[in-house]
């Protein structure tokens, strides 16, 4: 009987049809349930979700399993792992229903392997209530009125401590962006390792001004219920993380993952992404909620290829570790 129910079992094709995807351990639980039910009612897919760390064990984990792939489709590799993924060949081209209405400086793989779903701004926030006269420009982070009022990350340690240098070294130049620092970590109350560490100083009161991301001041406006908390663009200008999906080459279901990529920059599933994921969706037409009324607001993206990141990030990393240590 055992047998009979095996030989029944392998022969049904819903069984067969299975997606696996991997993504990072923070992508919201809402995001992946709403995935897997859309797709047990509307396809009988069933869709299995692994979840990394970060990104760092994500990406490692492809390139173990490049020549025999377990995934079928990578949600969350940002536009900074873009050349890393090309070199090594990891995703295979697919150009998804709907892409059209991404704008074009957020689509940053011309082939079509990693497609952008949603994307925020690494931008400093500040404290209104203790900070009256917030600083403007990048040069005013520098002025005495600020020394010990500003908390960053580590870009040794941190992902949105990274993305600052990086916005340093667009804005400034290779040229520039070091005297910045030097000047700069005089006003610093701390470099601490994460964002976590540093956004908890910053809401305990130890500094009125932090690096974090610009959509920060909606999650205080709908769980703390205050607008205390808001962004600060310097200039009107910000680098964004962009944060993508592709196909796996060699995915095991090719077909089935054409189909999630389409979901994913659905107007449908687009529109789950700014008060899940704390994100701004890709789709230029997605409707955004009232509580993004608080959320940064950028004029000019500083981001630079990911072709120059991957060439020169160590370097700028090592020298800036050196300013510091200075």
């Amino acid at each position: 009987m055992g047998i009979l129910i095996g030989l029944l079992s392998g022969c049904n094709p819903a069984k067969e049809r299975a997606l696996t995807v991997y993504t990072y351990s923070s992508f919201p639980v809402k995001l992946i349930e709403t995935v897997k039910e859309k797709f047990k009612n509307d396809y009988q897919i069933t869709v299995e979700f692994k979840s990394f760390s970060d990104t760092g064990p994500l990406f490692n984990q492809l390139i173990r399993e490049r020549n025999k792939p377990i995934a079928d489709v990578v949600i969350g590799l940002d536009n900074n792992y873009f050349f890393k993924a090309e070199e090594a060949g990891l995703f295979q081209p697919y150009r998804p229903k709907g892409l059209e209405n991404v704008p074009k400086d957020l689509v940053f793989d011309s082939q079509y392997r990693l497609i952008p779903f949603d994307y925020g701004y690494v931008v400093f926030n500040y404290d209104s209530e203790t900070l009256k006269n917030p600083p403007v420009t990048f040069n005013d982070l520098l002025k005495p009125e600020y020394k010990g009022k500003i908390i960053i990350a580590n870009p040794l340690t941190s992902s949105p401590g990274q993305i600052f240098l990086l916005t340093t070294v667009a804005f400034f130049g290779e040229e520039g962006y070091l005297d910045y620092w030097r000047k700069l970590k005089d006003n610093l109350l701390t470099i601490a390792p994460g964002w976590e560490e540093a956004y908890g100083m910053y809401t305990s009161g130890e500094a009125p001004i932090v690096l974090s991301y610009g959509t920060s001041p909606v999650y205080h406006l709908l769980y703390d219920h205050t607008e205390r908390y808001r962004a600060l663009v310097l200039e009107n200008m910000a680098y964004a993380q962009i944060e993508a999906a592709g196909i796996v080459k060699d995915a095991p279901h090719p077909k089935e993952a054409k189909l999630l990529m389409d979901y994913l920059l659905s107007t449908e599933f687009q529109e789950l992404i700014p008060e899940n994921q704390f994100m701004y969706p890709a789709r230029s037409d997605a409707a955004l909620p009232e509580s993004f009324r608080v959320a940064a607001k950028v004029e000019r993206l500083l981001n630079l290829s990911p072709e120059q990141v991957a060439k020169n990030l160590e370097k700028w990393l090592s020298d800036w570790e050196n300013v510091i240590n200075e």
